[in-house]
């Protein structure tokens, strides 16, 4: 017998938070944590070499973010918005609940 829409989508959900669960409880990092780090440190690199390296990144990131469809001009302001802040000496938001030993 074939499961409805519905059951499927609440095993789904089931399977997803379990999924998540035993990821926080491995303390494995999941790709946006992986993809959170390296960006924090090329930022901070490109800007304590300065120079031109700052702009080059700046315009490969744009480029990209236009390449997948979003607005330039917004692209530019949200990447000068994260240069400015990295420069300002903010740190990417860690995750709290990693630092409580259980």
């Amino acid at each position: 017998m074939k499961k409805t829409m519905a059951a499927r989508r609440r095993e789904q959900a089931a399977y997803q938070r379990a999924y998540r669960a035993r990821q926080t409880a491995d303390r494995k990092p999941g790709r946006d944590d992986v993809a959170r780090v390296v960006l924090h440190w090329v930022m901070t690199e490109m800007l304590r070499r300065s120079g031109p390296d700052v702009a080059r990144l700046r315009g490969i990131i744009i480029d990209r973010l236009v390449s997948q469809g979003f607005s330039e001009s917004r692209a530019a302001a949200r990447v000068d918005d994260l240069l400015d802040r990295y420069e300002d000496g903010w740190i990417f938001q860690r995750k709290p609940r990693l630092l409580i030993d259980t």
